[in-house]
């Protein structure tokens, strides 16, 4: 996928002990801060970023630390 701009970033994430928070992460690094609260979502400027592909990823976490991460999403700026 290309993208330019300002983009919506947003993942679903349930447990059954609660959501701690969800943190997106472009290239293994945080993209903006943890959402702590539904709906997880955040608003990416991309023009802060460089060109080219990367990859974007949710990885959510529960109150007793666990975490998990979503599949990896390539795109291109």
């Amino acid at each position: 996928t290309t993208i330019s701009g300002t983009v919506a970033v947003s993942a679903n994430a349930t447990d059954a002990t609660g959501v701690a928070g969800v943190q997106f992460r472009l290239d293994g690094s945080p993209l903006g801060s943890e959402v702590t609260a539904a709906p997880y979502a955040i608003t990416w400027l991309t023009t802060g970023s460089s060109n080219g592909t990367h990859t974007l990823t949710a990885i959510a976490r529960d109150a007793s630390g666990n975490s998990t991460s979503s599949p990896a999403i390539t795109i291109t700026l």
